[in-house]
């Protein structure tokens, strides 16, 4: 542990005399598992000078890649070493360890004498990669920063020496060493960290771009330093070169050196804006709507605020941004602030990239190491103007810090600056931490949702509208299916309550019948309200439901499965359990996805990759995956989990309906438990809650029904819940079916084997 090395001290070094490559970069390397640094001039000079600690480093197995952002000037000798290292394949780098290291190990000596080969082969092996630091032209890259971290601390170390041999230990140099295990250095090292973030991403008001090294050579950026330095004759003749051209142009007239001074203002290269992609075809064709939104969003009488309803794959995303940067375009120079509020990580990662897409890289406070520290650089290099996007969770949106944070920097800047806030999936903004915290000081707002509504919390719905503005475009799922969704099959599967379960639902039933006697019709009773939310959950996550999975796979053929999703409840983690060991018991290759996946966004790009390949046939999940991530691929799923709000299942459907190659349609199964049909006679009139229970199971069915393709014909799903529908409300002595406890029904034509 990096603690643990006793020469490792913070303070001020001086060198030559204090050897900061022994007492600190050394021992940072020798117990470090994450070595990072930027740097002007780059040489192999300091694997030899650090090679005692570099050894140990490339020899474990824990130590991650080391990643430095240098410059894009390299000496001769390790430019052609980073160029036989990238166009190195693995043979030949096998081959550089065969000839440079004793018995392939890699030791100290090797290192030390063989630098340059070693450069090569660190990068060819991906031990060593390098982001190319390319600085706007009137600027320089020239920092000097080491950062050391082992997991739980880390050691910072920056100053005026490069990673140079004669940096490291020949020059006259003062390097400053702070450590994360005391008080005073750990908001030092928590800087460092954020800064070489940002310059690892090109986030500077001095940096035109960062590159990765093969993107650089391919595009030929880095460029070749000189291989001596300048002589005293050199130095001559710049100056009177430099001389010659200042009395050039002192000689001509002030008026017309004025005007040529100002005919070319200096470059805003260097300030950020937004540029709708040369791809991106929204005015007309088939994705003309994404500009009747925009029209729609810019008019008056309220113009640029208000909220845009959407379908799932309609471009949501897309339509915001492109708002955004026709706002930009209508301010011109005024500096531009954009937060993109988000309810998930995954979102965030969603939202970076397509705003990358547009030219911009936005800053994810909540995914930094020190989102106070992302906060307040991102704001004061909005100070230098351009635009500036940040995506952040709606808790972050609701932080009363956050919020003070930006409106004082709004209100205070030096000189005007606008802001914009994009809500997507707005209807989770309608909880009571954001009804409560608005961040008023957004003058232009866009709410972004499939669903606005808040179904059951009208009051939540309208402080949405409220804020935003009310919904100005509608492109529903009518017009989506068939051109941006694929159309899809749906097949009900029935199950009654049993068991336990069903005798606590009747207890329950009971006791709510004699509470309802009681009571009047007025009377507001939050023991009544608890005994029906109870019995509602039963249902929602009924054990019978297992058996009823079981059933279909089996009939399914749960050897074809492929690119399928199955929905867990989140209310009862037993029945996500219970179908992960129904899928292991059927011998598929199955994936959580919940929130401790998406926590991890490495965990998770690799278990979605893997998936994508075919690698798992089925992903289990759980709400997570309702709000907007998107896995085009998915072109089966298994509602396991019921839902009565309606913008759920409306986002569940839509997880499966994206567009993907060799995904002609889709195939939804939904998994229904009810209260047997004779138990509802029993009740009678007596307890309409336990009919609206059935009711609400149904008129979800329905409503997935209607955009069917299968919905109509015998073996419809509609004529198939029209028989369900006659068990529970007889007109004509219609067929009986889910009568008792335990009965079962599987919706009729349901597919089997490979069906695409």
């Amino acid at each position: 542990m990096l603690a643990d090395e006793t020469s490792l001290q913070p303070g001020l070094y001086r060198l030559p005399e204090a050897p900061i490559g022994p007492k600190v970069l050394i021992p940072g390397f020798r117990s470090a598992t994450s070595v990072r640094g930027a740097f002007g001039w780059f040489t192999a000079g300091w694997i030899e000078r650090l090679a005692p600690g570099l050894a140990e480093y490339l020899g474990r197995s824990d130590a991650a890649p080391i990643c430095f952002t240098v410059a894009p000037v390299f000496f001769p000798q390790e430019r052609h070493a980073v160029e036989q290292g990238s166009a190195m394949t693995a043979e030949e780098a096998a081959q550089r360890v065969a000839d440079i290291f004793v018995e392939g190990r890699v030791d100290a000596t090797a290192l030390g004498c063989h630098a340059l080969d070693c450069l090569a082969w660190m990068v060819a092996v991906d031990r060593l990669r390098l982001r190319i630091a390319v600085p706007n032209p009137d600027s320089n890259y020239h920092p000097k920063i080491w950062l050391f971290d082992d997991g739980s601390d880390q050691v910072l170390v920056r100053g005026s020496a490069n990673a140079t041999g004669r940096g490291l230990s020949g020059g006259v140099e003062h390097m400053d060493v702070d450590v994360s295990w005391n008080e005073p250095g750990r908001s030092r090292v928590a800087t460092g960290i954020g800064i070489l973030d940002d310059w690892e991403q090109g986030i500077s008001l001095g940096i035109e771009q960062t590159v990765d090294l093969t993107d650089a050579l391919r595009n030929d950026i880095i460029r070749t330093a000189p291989a001596a330095a300048p002589t005293p004759d050199h130095y001559l003749q710049a100056v009177g070169e430099s001389s010659a051209q200042s009395w050039a142009i002192e000689a001509r007239d002030p008026l017309e050196r004025l005007r040529d001074r100002f005919a070319h203002p200096p470059t805003t290269q260097d300030r950020p804006r937004l540029a709708i992609p040369d791809w991106l075809e929204w005015q007309k064709g088939d994705y003309s709507h994404q500009a009747e939104a925009v029209a729609a969003w810019e008019s008056e009488p309220d113009p640029e605020s208000g909220t845009v309803s959407m379908a799932t794959g309609a471009g949501k995303t897309l339509t915001a941004l492109i708002c955004a940067t026709r706002v930009q375009d209508r301010l011109g120079d005024t500096p531009l602030l954009i937060v993109v509020s988000v309810p998930s990580a995954p979102l965030i990662t969603q939202w970076v990239g397509e705003v990358e897409s547009f030219g911009i890289n936005a800053v994810a406070p909540t995914q930094a190491s020190d989102k106070n520290a992302a906060i307040s650089r991102l704001l004061k290099l909005l100070s230098g103007g351009g635009t500036h996007v940040a995506v952040v969770t709606n808790n972050l949106l609701c932080d009363s810090t956050f919020q003070n944070t930006v409106a004082n920097h709004v209100h205070n800047a030096s000189r005007p600056l606008a802001t914009m806030l994009i809500g997507d999936e707005a209807h989770t903004l309608g909880a009571a931490s954001f009804i409560a915290n608005k961040p008023e000081f957004f003058e232009r707002r866009l709410a972004l949702s499939a669903t606005p509504e808040r179904q059951y919390d009208p009051d939540g719905t309208e402080e949405i509208f409220e804020f935003f503005g009310p919904t100005v475009y509608e492109f529903g799922l009518e017009k989506a299916i068939g051109f941006c969704l694929i159309p899809y099959d749906y097949y009900v599967h029935a199950t009654t309550l049993d068991g336990d379960e069903l005798g606590e639902f009747k207890k329950l039933t009971d006791r709510i019948r004699r509470l309802a006697f009681r009571l009047k019709d007025d009377d507001d009773d939050r023991d009544l309200t608890s005994l029906l939310i109870r019995r509602r959950r039963i249902v929602e996550t009924a054990e019978s439901k297992i058996p009823l999975l079981s059933s279909v796979l089996s009939h399914r053929g749960p050897r074809s499965l492929k690119q399928a999703l199955v929905y867990a409840s989140a209310k009862n983690p037993e029945q996500f359990d219970n179908i992960a060991q129904t899928l292991t018991d059927f011998d598929v290759r199955w994936a959580p996805v919940t929130q401790e996946t998406t926590a991890n966004t490495k965990h998770l790009d690799k278990t979605l990759a893997t998936f994508a390949a075919g690698g798992f046939q089925v992903l289990l999940a759980k709400k997570v995956l309702d709000e907007g991530v998107d896995i085009p691929s998915i072109r089966e799923a298994f509602l396991v989990a019921s839902s009565t709000v309606e913008r759920e299942w409306v986002q569940r459907r839509g997880r499966v309906l994206r567009r993907h190659p060799g995904k002609p349609w889709a195939v939804l199964h939904d998994f229904v438990a009810l209260p047997p049909a004779n138990l509802l006679r029993q009740a009678g009139r007596a307890d309409d809650d336990l009919k609206k229970i059935v009711q609400s199971e149904l008129s979800r069915a329905y409503s997935f029904a209607t955009h069917a393709r299968n919905a109509t014909g015998t073996d419809g799903v509609l004529s198939h819940l029209d028989r369900i529908r006659s068990t529970y409300w007889s007109t004509n002595g219609g067929a009986a079916v889910l009568e008792s406890a335990g009965d079962f029904l599987i919706a009729p034509a349901t597919p089997e084997g490979d069906q695409w």
